[in-house]
């Protein structure tokens, strides 16, 4: 994304963690705040040289400007960068951007090639799209929540916004195919991108099963509620393992290696919980911590992995392994910890 420049006007957290990642690419983010409606995130839990962590996360590698785009000074301002500039990204409701001038249309008579990439809760120009929401919202619409339940059948409200970031990577990956259609045509693009719309995907499996005349909840043997070899166990220091050993062979390899043949079997129909006595496993599990579990399973191929606390990630060797984080300064010299690119794209000479 080098050489690549891009107008914000997004806040809170899809729009941001969006340009965050392209800044991280190697974009050049103008983040551009009116003062009458600032980025809510800056208060958003303790301050640190003003604003909050969360906000320096999401906005440290971007140059931060406040244009009051309601006077026309400020509209003349918005248009001069609108020049140069290769992206408009922005986050509000439909037709708020209309109404203070910096629509697409608008925008496209100052530069015809301009990228102008819309995200909102429900898209543009359908019955839902002036609807109020948030995370858990979209969640809902979308019917992913409907798979995340307790054994009782409540969903689960999760703790991570799975919509909001979903729709990030969903943006990104919109403006990308909107800029190679640019460099075919030389003509820019509007960019839809609906955060209900971008959990889709995660309805794949379960749809599927759907449209395959199956109960997607008894015979989802992803969910980790149906089969003893595909689920998360608790260990004796109250911690947990997750077991993904979907193939037989996997399985089977674990049961050698705890040296429990009798629990080995001949296909998968055979570890569904109906069939298999699941409590025995449970119980097994307990009688090891987890870290215990994890060393007499490594170098082993059995589908077993650490559940990992918030609190152990920045110390695990995973994470180190996976330069999982990094470390920079806000505008005041104070160091604050984040979250480095989740990619690499090395550029050597192969050939060589």
């Amino acid at each position: 994304m080098n050489g690549i420049k891009i107008l914000d006007f997004t806040r809170l957290l899809p729009g941001p963690m969006a340009t965050h990642l392209l800044a991280q690419m190697g974009a050049e983010i103008i983040k551009i705040e009116s003062p009458k409606r600032m980025d809510y995130v800056r208060l958003s839990g303790k301050q640190i040289d003003g604003a909050s962590v969360l906000f320096y996360q999401l906005n440290h590698n971007k140059i931060q400007r406040q244009i009051d785009y309601n006077t026309e000074e400020g509209k003349t301002e918005i248009y001069k960068l609108v020049e140069e500039a290769d992206i408009v990204i922005e986050q509000f409701r439909p037709g708020a951007m209309n109404a203070w001038g910096l629509g697409y249309e608008k925008l496209k008579e100052i530069n015809n090639a301009i990228v102008y990439v819309s995200i909102t809760g429900y898209g543009i120009g359908n019955a839902f799209s002036n609807e109020a929401g948030h995370d858990l919202n979209y969640l809902a619409y979308s019917g992913v929540l409907s798979l995340m339940k307790y054994e009782n059948g409540k969903p689960t409200v999760p703790d991570t916004q799975f919509a909001d970031i979903s729709g990030a990577y969903m943006a990104i990956i919109a403006l990308q195919s909107a800029l190679i259609n640019r460099l075919k045509t030389g003509k820019g693009s509007f960019v839809d991108v609906s955060l209900s719309n971008a959990m889709n995907p995660f309805l794949t499996i379960p749809y599927a099963l759907y449209k395959s005349g199956f109960d997607y909840r008894k015979f989802n043997i992803l969910n980790g509620k149906t089969t003893v070899n595909y689920a998360v166990y608790e260990c004796a220091d109250n911690k947990w393992i997750s077991v993904a050993a979907m193939e037989v062979k996997f399985w089977n390899q674990l049961c050698a290696v705890i040296q429990k043949p009798e629990w080995s079997r001949k296909n998968e129909f055979e570890l569904f919980n109906h069939a298999f006595p699941k409590e025995e496993v449970e119980a097994f599990f307990k009688t090891k911590t987890r870290d215990e579990w994890i060393a007499v399973f490594k170098g082993y191929d059995v589908c077993v992995a650490p559940i990992l606390e918030i609190e152990e990630l920045e110390d695990s060797n995973f994470h180190k392994t996976q330069q999982t984080f990094q470390k920079y300064k806000t505008p005041n010299g104070k160091i604050i910890d984040g979250i480095n690119l989740p990619f690499k794209i090395d550029e050597r000479d192969t050939k060589k």
